[in-house]
């Protein structure tokens, strides 16, 4: 009787084991399957913001605009030269939001100093037919280059902005520095 018994234990502990286990394996699936929903929610914002800034700075005349989430960097044609223009570290901070503007020559020659014209603000309407919205602007300078290719940081600090409320950034007026 008690041979069955233990018998009948081993068995129901090991059926209960089995169970756990698959249960384990299906939480372990379902976590899975949340990653990688969310990384192809991610993916599919950042192309809409691609696909929106390209659309932009191909009917732009004046400038190059960066659009926060589209982490593409875009090339603008200046008076020093084509520049290749990344917006990074966007973050909010007590004033509104801070970034970066990464600006690398395209060239093998060192970056000259610099200025240039930032504006920020917000896009209303469709890639097709938009407005720019509560736009403000700051003037932005970088000293010259000793290394070539060059790599500028720019820090930007966007005030009364959110992150949330950022729709856009354009650079243009880029030209050398007075000597």
């Amino acid at each position: 009787m008690t041979r069955r018994y233990l018998r009948i234990l081993v068995v129901g502990s090991l059926f209960t084991l089995s169970a756990c286990a698959q249960q384990s394996e299906v939480r372990q699936m379902k976590q899975s399957v949340n990653t990688l929903n969310t990384a192809m929610t991610k993916l599919n914002q950042e192309t809409v913001k691609i696909t929106q800034q390209n659309a932009l700075n191909a009917k732009s005349s004046s400038g190059v605009y960066l659009l926060p989430g589209a982490n593409t960097p875009a090339l603008l044609k200046s008076q020093i030269g084509t520049l290749r223009m990344s917006l990074v570290n966007v973050a909010p901070n007590a004033d509104g939001t801070r970034a970066t503007l990464r600006i690398q020559g395209q060239s093998n020659d060192p970056l000259p100093a610099f200025s240039g014209t930032v504006e920020w603000g917000q896009l209303q309407g469709t890639t097709e037919s938009y407005q720019e919205v509560n736009v403000q602007n700051q003037l932005v300078t970088a000293p010259a280059s000793v290394l070539a290719p060059s790599d500028v940081d720019i820090p930007l600090q966007l005030n009364g902005t959110t992150p949330e409320q950022l729709g856009f950034i354009r650079i243009h007026d880029i030209q050398p520095a007075a000597q």
